[in-house]
Order: structure tokens, then C-alpha cells, then sequence
């Protein structure tokens, strides 16, 4: 079991994946993390692991918008960096901004430059090619996609060459949609606040809200490749975890009786995004989010042990053959979050990007 370490704060966006063009910055506010330096934090280019095998090299990608992307980044980091997760080493983080561009962005970097030896690659979205990209977000919404495909993947190849390979990129707050050719590339690996048949292609508190009106009785966290095609790549790893129980049902039971009392509820509370009130909306917010950094872990802790490889867009087991529908990893997920939570620490979800 991993020992998780603390993550503290409201996530702002449980979606750890690219989910527009247009990313704009949250607040800057205090970062709790251990400071840069911290023992443990350097030091993992082994060549091989414990086990006498290569290790397996993770990239991180991340916009570094706020906060909440700042830990995504540095509680994956120090997990790996202490040997919580052996047979793994973080091979570089790319950031898709340049200096200059947002203060809590290149505090972020500073902050996870100072603390880690793996390098930070930047290279500005923004910036490049900016009279093409707001053209071709016009032909977009006209209905011609092409355009901004293309310019997606003239971006990436922009620094393409500057990324070593990996096992998996991780995508912890990336802001930007992958193009085409990067998907086809690189091992892009993306968190869904559902199971892989619960609604996808939609924003956490969506989601929530999808459960809550098709009255499920489960649902789950996945990790699944990065295509074009949002939410819909194979599926990597998974855990369910019941929306049903003690913990659950009172606020179950604060649902309208009345149908059309119940729909107008949902329709008043969905407007409010992130901001929902209703305690049945944050309770079963706050049973996902305290699986989503496990499941991350877990994932990065089979792909060490050999247990799970990606190539050629196929997950494979340590025999190699194809684990259909994704690595089930509910039992050490669970683990996980009853061990964090029989330290005290109930807030061991992923902080989403701001």
C-alpha cells in the first residue's frame, strides 16, 4: 500500500485533463507542501529499480495554473522521488507556458525546480502562433475542425523533439488538447471522474449530477489513453467505489420525492457548476475525489512492477497480453484511502487545476 502524501484544498477542476484551448489562471494562494529541498526529493535517476529491471521513465504535463495543479505535480513527484513507488523515475515535466506569461505558473516551476532533479521543459501555447490558433478556433466553432487540429499539432511539434520517451505521460492540469500526431506519439494518460461506462466527455461536477439522475448505485475513477476523441481512449486503470451506505444515504435522502420537484433541484444546482451546494453533490464529490490521486499512484506503482505497459495504443499486462477495459486496482485504491484516512488526513484526492 502506498502511504499517500498530504494533499490539502478544494479542488477547482476535477478534470485532470486538457479540456480547452483557452486556459485562464486561478488565484495564487499559499502552497502547503513541504519546502523545495525537503529530504527525499532528489536524487531518483537510478538506471534500474530494486528489481534489477530499467526503470520505468513518467513524464508530467501540466499548465501549473493555480495551486491545484501545483500538487498534482509535486505529490506525484515525491512519491516517486521517496521510493513509494519503485521501478519509476520522472523524466521531465512540461509545462505548455513560457516565463513571463503567469506569475503562479513560474512561481510553480521555481517552486518544483528547487525541489526535484528532473528537468522542467517549457514551450508557450499562447504565444505560438497565436493569429493562426484564434483563426482556426473561428473555422472551429463554424464547423471546420481541421484547422485547429493541425495547429495543435504544428504546437507540439514545435518541441516534440525536446521529450525524451516514456512509459506514460501523465497529464496533471494540462490545459491544452493534445493534436493528433501527439496522441499517436506519446503515451498520454488522462483521469475521468466515472467508471468507463458512467458519463464521459463532461466536467466533474457534470458528472455528479449525471449519477444523481440516473439514481447509480456505483461509480468509479479511470486513467485512460489520450485521443482525440475526449474520454474515449482504452482504458488503463480503474476502481468503483459504492454510492450507497451510511456515509451516503442520509444525503440520498435529502433528494425531493416528487420527480419534477427532484429534476428542477438537479437543473438549479447544475447551473451552479463547481458551486453546487446540495450536501448529496459534495458528499459524493468527496468519495471520488479521495480516490483519484490513489488511483494515479496505484496506476504509476503497476506500471514500476511491471504489472502494466502501454504500446502501440494497447494496454498490456506483464505476460503482454491486452487487459480489456483496463487494470482493476479497486482493492489497493481502497487500501490507500483507508490508510490515509486512519492518519487523519480525509483530503487525499487530487486538487484539481484552477
Amino acid at each position: 500500500m502506498i502511504r499517500l502524501p498530504r494533499v490539502t484544498g478544494q479542488p477547482a477542476d476535477g478534470r485532470i485533463a486538457a479540456m480547452t484551448d483557452s486556459p485562464t489562471d486561478a488565484p495564487a494562494t499559499p502552497d502547503p507542501s513541504p519546502a523545495p529541498g525537503a529530504a527525499g526529493n532528489r536524487g531518483f535517476r537510478d538506471a534500474q529499480g530494486a528489481s534489477g529491471l530499467p526503470v520505468a521513465r513518467v513524464g508530467l504535463c501540466s499548465t501549473l495554473t493555480s495551486l491545484g495543479s501545483r500538487q498534482l505535480v509535486t505529490t506525484v513527484a515525491r512519491a516517486v522521488a521517496s521510493g513509494a513507488i519503485p521501478g519509476t523515475a520522472i523524466a521531465f515535466l512540461f509545462v505548455d507556458r513560457e516565463a513571463g506569461e503567469s506569475p503562479d505558473t513560474d512561481a510553480s516551476v521555481a517552486h518544483v525546480e528547487a525541489a526535484f532533479d528532473f528537468p522542467v521543459i517549457r514551450a508557450s501555447a499562447v504565444r505560438f502562433r497565436t493569429d493562426a490558433r484564434k483563426a482556426a478556433r473561428a473555422a472551429a466553432e463554424a464547423g471546420n475542425p481541421a484547422p485547429l487540429w493541425a495547429w495543435r499539432d504544428a504546437f507540439y511539434a514545435s518541441y516534440r523533439d525536446r521529450l525524451p520517451p516514456t512509459a506514460l505521460d501523465l497529464l496533471l492540469g494540462d490545459m491544452w488538447i493534445w493534436g493528433r500526431r501527439q496522441c499517436a506519439e506519446r503515451r498520454g494518460v488522462n483521469l475521468h471522474p466515472s467508471l468507463p461506462t458512467g458519463p464521459l466527455g463532461k466536467m466533474w461536477f457534470d458528472v455528479v449530477w449525471d449519477l444523481v439522475v440516473l439514481d447509480a448505485v456505483e461509480s468509479g475513477v479511470m486513467l485512460h489513453l489520450v485521443t482525440p476523441a475526449v474520454d474515449e481512449g482504452p482504458v488503463v486503470a480503474y476502481c468503483r467505489y459504492p454510492l450507497r451506505g451510511p456515509g451516503l444515504d442520509p444525503q440520498w435522502a435529502t433528494l425531493p420525492a416528487c420527480l419534477e420537484d427532484r429534476a428542477a433541484l438537479v437543473g438549479l444546482q447544475r447551473a451552479l457548476k463547481r458551486e453546487a451546494t446540495h450536501p448529496l453533490f459534495k458528499a459524493i464529490r468527496a468519495v471520488g475525489l479521495a480516490r483519484e490521486m490513489p488511483l494515479m499512484l496505484e496506476t504509476l506503482r503497476a506500471v514500476g512492477e511491471r504489472r502494466l505497459s502501454i504500446a502501440d495504443g494497447v494496454v498490456r499486462d506483464a505476460r503482454g497480453a491486452e487487459i480489456v477495459g483496463g487494470l482493476d486496482l479497486t482493492a489497493e485504491v481502497e487500501a490507500a484511502v483507508a490508510g490515509a484516512q486512519g492518519e487523519g488526513d480525509s483530503s487525499t484526492g487530487a486538487a484539481g487545476p484552477g
